[in-house]
């Protein structure tokens, strides 16, 4: 710990226990951890993203958004075109919050209690009052290149024609999300990579403003820049 707090004074380090439930796949099991982040009452405003996540540009103009006690995107992933807005589900992977006590213990109850994931908490607790950040480039999935079809990632702007590398370069922040590919931090085989690779058509050529197969490049490497962070990171603990 003194040499991460040395190589990074600027950042503030809490200790806090594992949230986790027994519900599910060991996956996301203790991703309930994420709402200690309503705890932070020393900051007025907290953006908390999952640790399988990739910073990829300054987020700092969110905090200059309305006040909300939560405000987060939405699933577009489940949600469909003609989903009723009331029904629509909510994520969590990304939450802009105002940690609060009296919520942090209202919150980690019902966790606690339900045993459902950190999802399920958030929409059960705030479908109703949370604000609706837009999903597209702060909610990217890496899931989202292995597709052939991103109408539900582009809404409302369903006809525009997709560009990874265009979309990387301008999203904010992209989430790791490949199952049943390990999360970037666990061992994966070859063959869970080979099969988890987004397709490489033959017949895709290079064009002015992105690489040929540039889904594939774009994936690649985000996982090639997770293992190299990870490596970077680590080296100060030894």
């Amino acid at each position: 710990m003194a040499n991460l707090q040395a190589a990074a004074p600027h950042i503030h380090y809490r200790p806090f226990d594992v949230v986790s439930t027994q519900k599910g796949d060991s996956t996301w099991r203790d991703s309930l951890t994420k709402f200690h982040s309503f705890a932070l009452t020393e900051w007025t405003r907290v953006l908390a993203f999952d640790s399988d996540s990739l910073v990829l540009n300054s987020m700092d103009h969110y905090f200059l958004g309305p006040l909300a006690p939560v405000a987060v995107p939405r699933a577009y992933w489940l949600n469909s075109k003609n989903t009723d807005i009331a029904k629509q589900i909510l994520g969590s992977h990304v939450m802009l919050i105002e940690p609060n006590e009296a919520r942090y213990r209202k919150i980690l109850a019902e966790a606690l209690s339900s045993g459902d994931f950190d999802m399920e908490v958030v929409n059960k607790m705030f479908r109703n009052s949370a604000m609706i950040l837009p999903h597209r480039r702060l909610a990217l999935l890496t899931g989202e290149f292995r597709k052939t079809e991103h109408s539900q990632y582009l809404a409302p702007d369903e006809d525009e024609e997709w560009n990874a590398m265009g979309e990387v370069s301008r999203s904010f922040l992209v989430h790791f999300s490949d199952w049943p590919l390990p999360k970037p931090w666990k061992p994966r085989s070859n063959r869970q990579w080979q099969e988890a690779l987004p397709a490489c058509p033959d017949d895709d050529v290079e064009r002015e403003d992105r690489p040929r197969c540039a889904d594939r490049v774009m994936w690649t490497g985000f996982y090639e820049m997770y293992d190299m962070e990870r490596k970077s990171q680590c080296k100060i603990l030894h």
